[in-house]
């Protein structure tokens, strides 16, 4: 089996590339990159469109030059996005995650790949219960063919077209993930210092 990551730095930020911040020796989204790196034999890193220089500067200073940058010329809705940013992964499976998620740990990313091995889908749900589309792992041609073959907006129903899907509950990636590290967002620059904090308290650094 061969295993890709694709990252999404498509706007989640309330600051421009809030990503390039730095947290400890990298900036945020190069830890993302670095974890994803750990579990995958190809990471690509999706980015809005007119942004991939200032991407390819970054991850060029920090010798991260193996990390695969693609513009995403939709970013409408997240079928258009995962689709498009699918069809440019090698991979049998590709496990996703947001690029300003810099904490999510190495041993969530591996499970969630292994668990999809045999599976058209394996998707994580936050406290609200609502799926973390970008925080999963997919049969990628199980996940194109989905989309493509209906005109379905909403990835609930493209899901319901795959036959083997797995859903990790809040509660179960809490087991997984006690701190949920893996929920934290980074969206603003003063968020840099909470996760600071955290990782102080915990007697870790990045």
């Amino acid at each position: 089996m061969r295993a890709s990551g694709l990252i999404m730095a498509i706007g989640y930020t309330s600051e421009n590339f809030i990503e390039f911040n730095r947290l400890g020796e990298y900036p945020i989204f190069l830890h993302v990159v670095r974890n994803i790196g750990e579990v995958a034999e190809e990471v690509v890193l999706a980015v809005l469109k007119g942004s991939i220089e200032a991407y390819y500067k970054v991850v060029s200073e920090y010798g991260f030059d193996d990390c695969k940058i693609v513009e995403i010329s939709n970013s409408n809705n997240i079928p258009a996005i995962l689709r498009e940013g699918m069809r440019i992964t090698r991979g049998n499976v590709v496990i996703t995650a947001p690029a300003n998620a810099p904490l999510i740990p190495v041993d969530l990313l591996a499970l969630l790949t292994e668990l999809c091995e045999k599976r058209d889908a394996v998707l994580t749900r936050n406290a609200k219960g609502e799926v973390d589309w970008f925080l999963s792992a997919y049969n990628r041609r199980s996940l194109i063919e989905a989309i493509e073959n209906t005109e379905e907006e909403n990835m609930n129903g493209i899901v319901e077209k795959l036959r083997r899907v797995m859903y990790l509950a809040h509660s179960t990636m809490k087991d997984l993930d006690p701190m949920l590290l893996s929920s934290i967002r980074i969206t603003r620059a003063s968020d840099i210092q909470f996760v600071e904090k955290i990782l102080a308290k915990m007697g870790r650094k990045l």
